[in-house]
């Protein structure tokens, strides 16, 4: 894997400390002998900036930060920085609810933060996930009783892609709404399962997921909803960057879902 500024192979001496940096968010990993340690410094609200990669800076303590600490009989000089969805549905509720017509098809373009997944070389397992920045908590489901734990996402929904905002820790998502019920279709908010979706970079560096269509029609007087995922067909060149987390080892609390419209 080529190093693509922030993801790919990076090169660790013993001791040396690398930043992974969204302005005050910050990620420090180092290596020891025997150890990799991780610092994940939170921030309470998505900061609108680029990652950088860099060292410490003058003064700059760690000892306040959340550590995690990665045993192993010798560490390597090498670790892989992987891009990947989130790992649970998103819940995307656009700025005010629309209706989807009878018999009508819309695309919509949404964007969900990305997290960064460390792993050893030849592993599969990562060490760890860390969100760039985790969502809030949200429950999809018709009752307190039955549903999925998930994340919550406002958005615009943009139904124009080049309106969409474009940053270095989000990735896109096209999805196809397409109503076959005999009435309009309130939508308020719609459950993206972007745990079973694949992530593509495209040659200017924008991170796409997997296209979602989602067929809604009536099974037994009950809206029900049908749903395909396949590789986005209208954006540029395509590179494959991590499998959904339905096909790896990396941890996922996806489970089924009736309907992802609500």
């Amino acid at each position: 894997m080529l190093n693509k500024m922030w993801w790919g192979q990076f090169n660790f001496d013993e001791q040396e400390t690398k930043c992974w940096r969204v302005g005050d968010r910050l990620v420090a990993i180092r290596r020891s002998e025997h150890e990799w340690s991780v610092w994940n410094k939170e921030t309470t609200q998505e900061l609108d900036k680029p990652i950088q990669v860099n060292k410490l800076k003058a003064r700059e303590s760690l000892k306040e930060i959340a550590i995690q600490r990665f045993m192993v009989s010798n560490t390597s000089t090498t670790l892989v920085i992987e891009p990947s969805l989130a790992d649970r549905a998103m819940v995307v509720r656009p700025n005010k609810p629309f209706f989807v017509m009878p018999e009508e098809e819309i695309n919509i373009f949404v964007s969900t933060p990305l997290w960064m997944t460390l792993l050893l070389p030849k592993s599969d397992i990562p060490l760890t996930d860390i969100p760039f920045w985790r969502p809030s908590d949200s429950w999809f489901g018709p009752s307190t009783m039955s549903g999925d734990l998930c994340y919550s996402k406002y958005t615009d929904a943009k139904m124009d892609n080049s309106l969409l905002e474009k940053r270095p820790h989000r990735a896109s998502t096209m999805v196809t709404l397409k109503n076959e019920q005999d009435e309009p279709l309130r939508v308020e908010r719609l459950n993206l399962p972007v745990p079973a979706l694949k992530l593509y970079t495209n040659q200017n560096g924008d991170f796409w997921s997997d296209q979602v269509s989602i067929l809604q029609i009536k099974e037994h007087g009950k809206s029900i909803s049908h749903v395909r995922h396949n590789p986005p067909e209208k954006t540029l060149s395509l590179e494959l960057v991590s499998e959904s987390r339905e096909l790896s080892n990396k941890p996922s609390f996806l489970s089924s879902i009736k309907s992802l419209v609500d």
